[in-house]
């Protein structure tokens, strides 16, 4: 990474739901990734993780990216979201947008997928399982986009409960869990921008298939 200081290109603020938004904008405006952080985590993470992360997706791979920050409030936060993004972008048929969630951003990113259908790939990261269990479970049973891909670390509370995501589990949803890895994947200088390139970034497109039946 070339840059001493990093910083956002752009951010903005909204005032009626304190959720705050950090632009990384590259050249191709129409590869865009979304970071949703964890319940009351800034667009610029634990020593500036997120902003380092939207950096090296920019440098090495082209995208434009967009962090939000996940305050607690009740809205539909990935409508916002989705607002926000096309404020600053024109999204067409060939715009390719992909989702990384961590935590209760990865939750929100499932639950309300929907108010963004623009986005074809999901990462999401140690979701609280045991918080709206049944709401995830039915919203990846009906989810027909490209790939939802969860992940969970093993030494995470949630990892107990990813049994329940996996009666769900085929071509286009999957679940994974790191070996000892935590709820903030913070163990080893654990390398998220390999995780994305490995679940995201490296897949080759898949066509989406309708939800399977049953459970609910």
């Amino acid at each position: 990474m070339n840059r001493t200081t990093l910083t956002f290109d752009l951010v903005k603020s909204c005032e009626n739901s304190r959720i705050d938004y950090g632009f990384v904008f590259s050249r191709d405006r129409q590869k865009i990734f979304l970071i949703k952080t964890g319940q009351d985590g800034s667009i610029y993470g634990y020593q500036n993780k997120y902003l380092k992360l939207a950096c090296e997706l920019r440098d090495k791979f082209g995208f434009s990216v967009v962090c939000a920050s996940t305050p607690s409030v009740e809205i539909d936060q990935i409508a916002q979201f989705a607002k926000i993004v096309q404020s600053e972008f024109e999204i067409t048929d060939a715009t390719k947008i992909y989702f990384m969630g961590m935590s209760k951003g990865a939750s929100i990113g499932c639950l309300r997928y929907a108010s963004f259908p623009q986005v074809s790939r999901f990462l999401l990261i140690n979701p609280p399982l045991m918080i709206n269990t049944i709401k995830l479970c039915r919203c990846t049973q009906e989810f027909t986009g490209e790939i939802m891909a969860f992940v969970f670390g093993s030494l995470d509370p949630s990892a107990r409960l990813a049994g329940l995501l996996k009666l769900y589990e085929r071509e286009n949803v999957r679940i994974s869990i790191i070996p000892g890895q935590d709820h903030h994947f913070s163990k080893d200088n654990f390398n998220l921008l390999e995780l994305i390139k490995s679940i995201i970034l490296s897949t080759p497109p898949i066509t989406p298939y309708p939800p399977p039946s049953g459970f609910f």
